[in-house]
């Protein structure tokens, strides 16, 4: 991926942020009922059956999740401990696994709505839950287009909550230690002491307040 293709693709980012806002839109307020064929067939599933069918589907989720957490790490990440590091969506590793992340978790958000009620994940469920979810992802989705830190701040968040489902102690420490570092970025960002566009900042520590 060349420079000239890397612009595309944040272009591409900026362009399908209003059909993004539709598609979450909708996600948000289809009810239960509209997936009720996944009650139907998780009802008729046996028990010995959806507990094996939801442990793979555990482990293939955390599985998918903690490589693109690492490849995020690994790509997108700095060696300068730094409240305000430099982005790397310039380089071709970064803004790729990047547009994967943001795509895996859009997927999933769908893939869930289904798999919720038919393996009995025990994923919260409501209007409030989903809206918190398609908010983080709105977010993440314009701060890809800006080329902003706070993006990759809120896929590692996505990412490790997924990661991290079948140890939730050490998940919930992990989150911890993401908002307060996207808190004091945040602070940095307001207090012009480092680059970034701050109402996306704030934007950024809100969702992530409700994830």
């Amino acid at each position: 991926m060349t420079d000239s293709e890397g612009v595309r693709v944040l272009r591409i980012f900026r362009l399908s942020a209003p059909p993004v806002f539709f598609l979450l839109a909708c996600y948000v307020f289809l009810g239960e009922h509209v997936f009720g064929l996944a009650y139907v067939v998780g009802n008729r599933i046996k028990p010995s059956v959806r507990t094996a069918l939801r442990a793979c589907y555990r482990l293939s989720s955390a599985a998918i999740a903690t490589f693109m957490h690492l490849y995020l790490w690994h790509a997108c990440g700095s060696d300068e401990a730094s409240a305000c590091p430099p982005t790397r969506f310039g380089e071709r590793h970064c803004i790729a696994i990047t547009s994967m992340c943001a795509l895996y978790c859009g997927a999933t958000l769908l893939v869930e709505r289904w798999a919720n009620p038919m393996f009995l994940l025990g994923h919260p469920i409501g209007v409030r839950a989903r809206a918190c979810a398609a908010a983080g992802l709105m977010v993440t989705w314009i701060c890809i287009a800006d080329k902003q830190l706070c993006a990759h701040l809120l896929l590692l968040l996505f990412t490790a909550r997924r990661a991290l489902a079948m140890f939730p102690s050490v998940g919930y420490a992990y989150a911890l230690c993401i908002k307060f570092y996207a808190m004091v970025h945040m602070s940095r960002i307001l207090s012009q002491r480092c680059d970034g566009i701050p109402k996306l900042a704030v934007a950024t520590v809100a969702a992530m307040g409700v994830l």
